[in-house]
């Protein structure tokens, strides 16, 4: 008995741990179908529908669907690149810096920016959760109501996180098509029998925001360049687990297709298309005057998108949109703890508990949330987004053009210096081109200097080889032969 309840705990450790600081094993390996639904899972959510009403309401329709399409081939393209050295290694987004770009210690940089930023998303889905709660119930925003909506949302995500890739797998994969029904359901109530035409969604220009056109342009792209980083580590974080190459692809391919273009169509024929019947909701309700209805729609639509599950899909709706919404909620903590996960062990030697890093995950989402990051969100994406690309493309030109030049370091090195400087100076430089207007594309701009001066830098200093970390082997650190 004693040896079963051994046995037992040990699958549950391993369960939960789920390689995260060690290559995936060769009969853990999934097909690209199996995989695929993980992104549609993270892309299919609250905050990206309420990302393109902001988007709709900055540039119009037609040009959302644009700028979605003009950053998803960028990020196809970085994304497959990226997702094949996780399959080929078998390691986490965060723990492939390690021995690409960045060195041992260094890798905490990419650990701490792609925690914050997919800790972020986490918050911010969060809090659109919240306010469509509040909507349905009627509740007010208090102290109270925060403490018990946030509080049973956290340990829901914790609870259901705790048993790896499998688990995650099998939620998203079901309730990706919960969500893609209640969708289609909502966009039947929208325009069947009703003066409201699918041209007119597709067509809305943007309203009346300040800025210019050119100004607002940026931004989304800038909001949409963020996302599409963040999108490609945890697109590695699943290919890692990935057979073939093909697989990667389809993946890839995958994320690519449910942010930037299906996320965005889907958001404008809710959004946009249900702006009418949503007001009139307002107005019936004394939550509105016919003259602002259109208007308080549109806020809702960028603040509290929960509300038009409500109105226009009733209490089943709304019911069925918040059991849909755990799938991203449990890819989100997920990743952040893998990124938790490699910061506390490049720090501190040891290998985490990965439970801990779950705990630790959700607790800093509720910090993010009391910070109102939400409100932040727009420039959150964009400045994070040109560090993210930024080591993206450091450990891309690593190991396809630097590795393939010179000899790989027979163990692990502490930082890679080359690497750390060329993503910083990238980023400060992109940063300054974007707030100066004279390059306004901040992740463009740290993708190309990293991949134009990263080779340059690393094979003139090869005959100068950094510290190496001679208490971490390669099999210590991660990549176990």
């Amino acid at each position: 008995m004693a040896n079963d309840k051994t046995q037992v705990g040990g699958r549950m450790w391993q369960a939960i741990d789920d390689n995260s600081l060690t290559p995936v094993p060769a009969d853990q390996r999934k097909s690209g179908w199996y995989l695929s639904w993980l992104p549609a899972g993270v892309a299919t959510s609250l905050l990206q529908l309420t990302i393109a009403g902001t988007i709709t309401a900055l540039v119009g329709s037609i040009m959302g669907l644009v700028a979605g399409a003009l950053v998803g081939t960028l990020i196809m393209a970085l994304g497959w690149l990226f997702g094949n050295i996780a399959r080929k290694e078998g390691l986490s987004s965060t723990v492939l810096p390690r021995f690409y770009g960045l060195g041992l210690r260094g890798s905490a940089i990419s650990s701490l920016a792609f925690g914050i930023m997919i800790i972020g998303l986490l918050a911010s889905e969060n809090v659109v959760l919240y306010h469509g709660t509040l909507f349905a119930l009627g509740w007010q925003d208090t102290t109270g109501t925060r403490v018990l909506v946030y509080g049973v949302l956290t340990a829901v995500w914790v609870l259901l996180s705790m048993f790896g890739i499998t688990m995650v797998t099998r939620t998203s994969s079901a309730l990706v098509v919960v969500f893609l029904c209640l969708l289609a359901y909502m966009t039947f109530q929208i325009y069947h029998g009703s003066t409201v035409t699918l041209a007119d969604a597709f067509t809305q220009a943007s309203t009346s925001m300040t800025g210019s056109d050119a100004s607002r342009f940026i931004t989304v792209i800038g909001m949409l360049g963020g996302q599409g980083g963040a999108l490609i580590l945890v697109n590695a974080d699943y290919n890692r687990y990935a057979r073939s190459t093909g697989a990667v692809g389809g993946v890839s391919l995958t994320g690519v297709i449910m942010l930037d273009i299906v996320g965005i169509a889907l958001g404008i024929l809710v959004l946009t298309g249900g702006n009418k019947l949503v007001g009139e909701y307002l107005v019936a309700h004394g939550e509105s005057t016919a003259a602002t209805a259109v208007a308080q729609a549109g806020v809702l639509a960028t603040h509290n998108t929960g509300a038009y599950f409500v109105i226009l899909s009733g209490t089943l709706g709304f019911v069925l949109m918040y059991v849909a919404q755990t799938k991203v909620q449990v890819l989100n903590v997920y990743s952040g703890a893998l990124a938790l996960s490699n910061l506390c062990f490049v720090l501190s030697g040891r290998h985490p508990n990965r439970l801990v890093m779950i705990l630790l995950a959700n607790a800093i989402c509720l910090l993010m949330i009391a910070s109102n990051v939400f409100e932040k969100l727009a420039g959150f994406l964009a400045v994070l987004g040109i560090v993210i690309v930024g080591f993206i493309a450091l450990v891309v030109a690593d190991y396809y053009i630097v590795a393939r030049r010179a000899p790989r370091p027979a163990q692990v090195e502490q930082v890679n210096w080359a690497g750390v400087l060329t993503l910083a100076g990238a980023s400060v430089v992109a940063y300054v081109l974007s707030e100066t207007g004279v390059f306004p594309f901040g992740f463009i701009a740290s993708t190309v200097l990293v991949l134009v001066v990263y080779p340059v830098v690393r094979l003139w200093t090869v005959g100068h080889p950094a510290p190496v970390a001679t208490e971490h082997s390669l099999a210590d650190s991660g990549r176990a032969s």
